[in-house]
């Protein structure tokens, strides 16, 4: 009866998004209204749809440019693959705003929508955000590398091995959760009683393997997925910045010393070092404004999960489920704006980037 009792509040703990009736004898008096609750989901998820229409646009518009550019460098291979991580996270995230849309989740539909999207949308995206992590942040590590070991990291970091990296991310970040999450979670034909048709559904496995599943699940979302990329993130980028301080000290002193020498080949040789030290700023303030647009917007679904684990009344069921939802969906928008603004920091940062992106829309401006 316990086993049976615990898979019980597991599958409500697990499909809470669907129309729960709350017991207000149950609820706190800080709780958000009812009301305000419905209005503040219903937009929050337009906005979601709005922001993710120009992340899409702009993500595929970076890998066209990337494409044109080529992969000679190591960097742009990392690029594109977080263009790729944040498309997948953009598409599951706009599909969980849809399906809470009340003119949608009321349609003629075959399946029952808010019932769909727990392991479609909300768990996907969550799975998807987490690649789009674990892509910055070895974009950080790379650059921070390359700084600080500029001579031997170059030899190490090349394309190809890029490229097997990458692919080593995405498998560590999807497989395991995606195999657990649609074992989890069963779809089943069943009859609906509200619109009076046979609807596919969705249901929790109550089996104990899914209880442990369950909490593999959880725990390998938090550890791996949100707290792991964010500590490294926050790591590389503040000693990226400490060494591009050191850095810039140190080129300016080499520089002149090689201004006294006013042959041919002086003037060659600051030429090109100059020109390379500019090249490797640019790179390194792109990983930067890329790693604090993901701290600043990515943080917070790492924050609300965290809490949720350690305080029982922070859930789904719990005394602030409504608060509990609301930062939910205003997570998934703070994660779809940080797969948004990538075109934006390319475009502003990157001369390379943007005079292609300039030649492929017919824009004449000046570098």
């Amino acid at each position: 009866m316990k086993n049976s009792s615990h898979r019980a509040e597991r599958f409500l703990e697990n499909t809470t998004l669907l129309n729960i009736r709350y017991d207000q004898a149950y609820l706190s008096s800080f709780e958000i209204p009812d009301w305000i609750f419905s209005q503040l989901m219903k937009y929050v998820s337009y906005a979601m749809i709005s922001v993710a229409f120009f992340g899409m646009m702009g993500n595929i518009l970076i890998i066209i440019t990337f494409v044109k550019i080529g992969f000679s460098e190591s960097i742009n291979v990392s690029y594109c693959a977080l263009c790729v991580a944040d498309i997948l996270c953009v598409v599951t995230l706009t599909w969980n705003a849809v399906c809470f849309i009340p003119a949608f989740a009321n349609a003629n539909l075959p399946f029952v929508a808010t019932e769909m999207v727990i392991p479609t949308g909300g768990g996907m995206g969550d799975i998807f955000c987490g690649t789009t992590a674990w892509v910055t942040a070895f974009i950080s590590l790379e650059r921070c590398l390359c700084v600080v070991f500029p001579l031997k990291i170059k030899n190490i970091v090349k394309p190809r091995k890029t490229v097997y990296l990458i692919v080593a991310i995405f498998g560590m970040t999807i497989i395991p959760l995606t195999s657990v999450t649609f074992y989890i979670y069963a779809f089943d034909i069943k009859f609906h009683g509200d619109s009076n048709r046979t609807l596919v559904r969705v249901r929790y496995r109550e089996t104990p393997l899914t209880d442990h599943l369950y909490e593999f699940h959880l725990m390998y979302k938090l550890v791996i997925l949100c707290i792991t990329p964010l500590v490294v993130i926050l790591v590389c980028s503040v000693s990226l910045a400490v060494h591009l301080n050191r850095s810039v000290l140190w080129r300016l002193g080499l520089s002149d010393t090689i201004t006294a020498d006013t042959t041919g080949s002086g003037n060659d040789i600051r030429h090109n070092h100059h020109r390379k030290y500019v090249k490797d700023m640019k790179v390194a303030k792109t990983v930067l404004a890329i790693a604090t647009a993901f701290i600043l917007l990515g943080s917070l679904s790492s924050i609300r999960l965290l809490i949720s684990m350690t305080w029982s009344k922070f859930r789904p069921m719990g005394y602030y489920s409504r608060s509990f939802r609301l930062i939910a969906r205003l997570s998934s928008l703070f994660s779809l704006t940080n797969s948004s603004l990538n075109f934006l920091i390319y475009y502003k940062m990157g001369s390379k980037f943007r005079h292609t992106v300039n030649e492929m829309l017919f824009v004449n401006g000046k570098e």
